[in-house]
C-alpha cells in the first residue's frame, strides 16, 4: 500500500479517503477552504441509492430500467450498470464503516411515471441526526442557507418540533449534508486520514495515487462560457468549485465527458448575501410549487410546470427563443399573492418578517407587471386563467399536479388576495456534471488511448457524470458521488 492524495473534501472525497485508508493506504485530503465539506455541506445530504435494504420491492434491474428510460445526452451505460448494482451495498457499507445511520424518505423519483420509477419513494436516503464531536463540528464549514438542525423528513412533512430543534442545537447535533460529512470525516480520521486545509492544489501531488474530488467548475466563468449551455446566474455551491480537478485532468491527457451538463435549478439572489466573500444563491425548491403562486417570464405568461423537479425546471429557464434571438425566460418571476406571503417561508424570509426591498409588491397584477417590467395585462390574464384551472384542480395549460412528484411537493391554488408579489429568479446549478471520463473504479481514462492514466482517479462532480441529462431523484448527485467515491478510493489504494 502506498500514499493516496484526495483533492476535495465533499462527500465523494471523504468517501474515497475513508475507503482508501481502510484498505491500508496513507491518505491525505487537501481542501482549498479553511473548513471541509464543499457544496455537500450546503446540501440536504440526501443520497439516491436504489435497491437499498429498506426497500423489499426494489431491485437493481428496476433501477436500471428507470435510468435507461431517462437516457438522453452523454449517458454511460457501463457505469450506470455498476451504480445500480452497488448503490444498496454502498448505503450498507457506510453504516457498517461509520457511525452514520440512514433513514428512507418518501420522495417519489423525479420521473416516477417512467418505466422502473417509484412513486412511493424510498430510494432517497437521508442521514439521521448525527451527534458529532465538538472538534468535528469545528472542521466542517457552516451552511448559511440552513437556519436550524432540521431533517429533510421534517422539512417535507412540515412537522417540526421546536423544542427538539433547540435540544439538537444545544447538543451540537448535525443534520442534512453536515451530518453526512461528520459521519464520513470521523470514521476517516479514526482510520488515519490526514487533513490539509486552506491548501489549493493545482498540480498533481507527489503521491502514488491521486483522487480528484474537488467538485465542478461552475464558479469559473471562463470554463462555464466554454462548456455550459445557456445563461447561468450565481451557482448554488461553494466558491471553491473553480474546476481545479478538471484542469489537472486535462493536463494529464484525460478524455472528457458530459461537459455541457449540470445539476440545473432555479435560484434567487438576495442582495448582500455571500459565502466566503462570494455571492450566495438560494435554491428554489418547494416555494414555486405551493398553492397561490405561478412563474412567468417577461411576456407575463407561464412557460413551464412550476412543480416539476428543479433540474428540469432550471433547464427550461435556458430555452432559446430563435425569433427574438434571446433567452426570453431570463429572468423569470415567481408571482404570488398575500395569502401565500402570510403562510409560507420564502428563502430566508418568514411570514412574520417585514417585506424586504428585494420583493416587489403591488395592489393589482397590472400594477405589479409595470413594477417589474412585465406586460401587466398579460399577467392579469395569466393569473385569471390559472385561477380558473386551480378551481377545477387541473392545470390544462402545463399539467402542473399531473405527476406524483408535483403532488408530493406542492398543490394548485388560486392567486386572489392582494397585495401581489414578484420574486426574481434566474437559472443556476448545484454543480456541473462534466469532467474526466472514468471506468467503473474511478480510473481516469486517456483521450489518446482510452486506457486508464496510471495513478489518477476521479469521483463526484470532478468526474463525468454517468447520468447524462438525467437527474433521477432527490440525492442523485450525492448517491453517485458516494458509490464511485468509494470505488475510486479502494482502487487508488490497491491498484
Amino acid at each position: 500500500m502506498g500514499s493516496v492524495a484526495v483533492i476535495g473534501s465533499g462527500a465523494a472525497g471523504l468517501a474515497a479517503a475513508l475507503t482508501a485508508a481502510n484498505a491500508g493506504a496513507e491518505v491525505t485530503v487537501y481542501e482549498s477552504a479553511e473548513r471541509i465539506g464543499g457544496t455537500t455541506a450546503l446540501s440536504g445530504g440526501n443520497a439516491w441509492l436504489p435497491a437499498n435494504e429498506w426497500l423489499s420491492d426494489d431491485s437493481p434491474e428496476l433501477a436500471l430500467s428507470y435510468l435507461r428510460s431517462l437516457a438522453l445526452g452523454d449517458f454511460d451505460e457501463r457505469l450506470v450498470e455498476v451504480f445500480v448494482r452497488e448503490a444498496g451495498p454502498t448505503a450498507a457499507r457506510i453504516e457498517r464503516e461509520t457511525a452514520l445511520r440512514w433513514q428512507p424518505l418518501a420522495y417519489p423519483d423525479y420521473h416516477s411515471e417512467f418505466d422502473g420509477g417509484r412513486a412511493s419513494g424510498g430510494r432517497t436516503l437521508e442521514p439521521k441526526p448525527y451527534s458529532a464531536q465538538a472538534s468535528t463540528d469545528e472542521l466542517i464549514r457552516p451552511a448559511p442557507n440552513v437556519t436550524a438542525p432540521v431533517t429533510y423528513a421534517e422539512l417535507v412533512s412540515g412537522e417540526i418540533d421546536r423544542d427538539l430543534i433547540a435540544a439538537r442545537r444545544a447538543d451540537g447535533v448535525l443534520t442534512l449534508g453536515r451530518a453526512l460529512l461528520a459521519g464520513l470525516l470521523e470514521a476517516g480520521l479514526e482510520a488515519g486520514v490526514k487533513l490539509q486545509l486552506g491548501v489549493r492544489v493545482r498540480e498533481l501531488p507527489a503521491a502514488d495515487a491521486t483522487v480528484l474530488a474537488s467538485g465542478g467548475f461552475e464558479r469559473d466563468r471562463r470554463l462555464v462560457a466554454a462548456f455550459l449551455r445557456g445563461p447561468i446566474g450565481t451557482p448554488i455551491g461553494v466558491p471553491g468549485a473553480q474546476g481545479d480537478g478538471l484542469r489537472m485532468a486535462m493536463a494529464a491527457g484525460a478524455e472528457l465527458g458530459c461537459m455541457s451538463e449540470a445539476w440545473w435549478c432555479a435560484a434567487i439572489e438576495i442582495p448582500g448575501e455571500s459565502i466566503d466573500g462570494a455571492p450566495l444563491a438560494r435554491l428554489m425548491l418547494t416555494e414555486r410549487a405551493r398553492p397561490g403562486c405561478i412563474v412567468v417570464d417577461k411576456s407575463g405568461r407561464r412557460f413551464a410546470n412550476e412543480a416539476q423537479n428543479y433540474n428540469d425546471f432550471g433547464r427550461s429557464l435556458q430555452d432559446f427563443d430563435a425569433a427574438a434571438y434571446a433567452f426570453s425566460h431570463v429572468p423569470a418571476w415567481m408571482i404570488f399573492d398575500g395569502s401565500y406571503r402570510s403562510r409560507y417561508r420564502l428563502g430566508p424570509l418568514s411570514p412574520r418578517d417585514a417585506d424586504p426591498a428585494w420583493l416587489s409588491k403591488a395592489g393589482t397584477p397590472e400594477e405589479l407587471g409595470r413594477e417589474i417590467g412585465v406586460d401587466g395585462d398579460a399577467l392579469a390574464q395569466t393569473i385569471e386563467r390559472f385561477n380558473d384551472d386551480a378551481a377545477r384542480g387541473l392545470d390544462r395549460e402545463l399539467g402542473r399536479g399531473s405527476y406524483a412528484y408535483d403532488r408530493f411537493i406542492g398543490d394548485l391554488g388560486p392567486l386572489r388576495e392582494a397585495p401581489y408579489y414578484a420574486l426574481r429568479i434566474v437559472p443556476s446549478c448545484l454543480g456541473t456534471k462534466g469532467g474526466p471520463r472514468t471506468d467503473s473504479c474511478g480510473r481516469v481514462l486517456s483521450v489518446a488511448s482510452g486506457k486508464p492514466i496510471r495513478g489518477l482517479y476521479a469521483a463526484g462532480n470532478a468526474a463525468a457524470s454517468p447520468f447524462g441529462l438525467a437527474y433521477p431523484g432527490a440525492g442523485g448527485t450525492l448517491g453517485q458521488a458516494l458509490v464511485f467515491g468509494m470505488r475510486a478510493g479502494e482502487a487508488a489504494a490497491t491498484d
